[in-house]
């Protein structure tokens, strides 16, 4: 009886996935992000100059939100400056930003020199530097296809909607994080504002069975804080994933629980992407999520994504 009941439940969250995301698969596709604004070696990191390169290409972004020493909220990943800053000294590199480190000391540091290293083929990004919250926002003003994935790291919820809302851009932020609850504090300070959940866990997995199961364990425990409030405040999600095609199942978490909570959440009306932090470098990862049910993707490799919502869309 337990059985049938399930399967019955199961059968019909899929129909109500089916009816809420009826129409053009790709119709979603604008909600697809690049991972820190620039991805892995293609920019630098949450500047200015690489946001707009993103939105130029039809493409929306994460950044990432931590206030100064003195309060001011700028877009920078790490606590501290020593993965991106070039040309300060060891001591200032070394000194956490939101404790230490104050707006005056850091606004002219060259936050994308760093990129050279990584891959000697970059341009010149030396001239780029980090951006402020509100330059961030003013950009977008007038710009209504503009959308911006701020992931929180410290500033807070209020504080970020409260300058979203002064550059009158609050329905082109989403509050971004892994934390529901905060996400569900953004949703009662924007009176119902736009949010992505990601859910991920690391190390990276060996594609083993042990490995999958820890995955989706994780996963559950997540889908389990978001079940338990209806999945009230999710405006949309995005899934950690790793993919192998020489693996006897290329994704983990596996295929089939991939399909299984793509449709549940369907079935609440929240679109679903996923950011492949394995195989992301391949065409071939983008369009087997889609395949999958994926509305939309996030990236380290901007390009390579961007050719594929272009093939999607033809």
């Amino acid at each position: 009886m337990n059985i049938s009941i399930k399967k019955l439940s199961l059968a019909l969250l899929v129909c109500a996935a089916v009816s809420a995301f009826a129409g053009p698969r790709t119709g979603l596709l604008h909600l697809s992000h690049v991972h820190r604004g620039g991805g892995k070696l293609e920019r630098p990191d949450n500047t200015l100059e690489t946001f707009k390169w993103c939105w130029e290409n039809g493409s929306a972004l994460e950044c990432d939100c931590r206030k100064t020493k003195d309060g001011v909220g700028i877009m920078l990943h790490d606590k501290t400056l020593k993965r991106t800053a070039r040309g300060i000294p060891a001591e200032l590199a070394k000194k956490d930003v939101s404790k230490e480190v104050t707006w005056a000391e850091i606004k002219d540091i060259d936050v994308g020199s760093y990129l050279k290293e990584l891959n000697p083929a970059a341009a010149d990004f030396s001239h780029h530097r980090i951006p402020t919250i509100e330059a961030t926002f003013a950009a977008m003003k007038g710009h209504p296809t503009y959308l911006c994935f701020v992931d929180e790291k410290g500033a807070g919820p209020a504080y970020i909607a409260a300058k979203a809302r002064e550059a009158g851009v609050l329905d082109q932020v989403y509050y971004t994080g892994q934390d529901y609850g905060k996400a569900l504090e953004w949703n009662k300070a924007t009176k119902g504002g736009k949010t992505l959940i990601w859910i991920g866990t690391w190390p990276k997995p060996k594609h083993t069975a042990k490995d999958t199961a820890r995955f989706e364990a994780h996963y559950e425990k997540k889908m389990d804080e978001m079940r338990a409030n209806d999945f009230k405040g999710v405006s949309a999600v995005s899934l950690h994933t790793y993919y192998d095609p020489k693996a006897a199942d290329p994704f983990v978490p596996s295929t089939a629980y991939l399909k299984k909570i793509i449709a549940e959440f369907h079935a609440h009306n929240i679109p679903v992407c996923s950011i492949p932090f394995e195989g992301g470098e391949t065409e071939e990862v983008y369009f087997k999520l889609f395949e999958l049910g994926c509305d939309g993707f996030s990236t380290d490799y901007p390009s390579v994504m961007f050719s594929v919502i272009r093939k999607l869309k033809e």
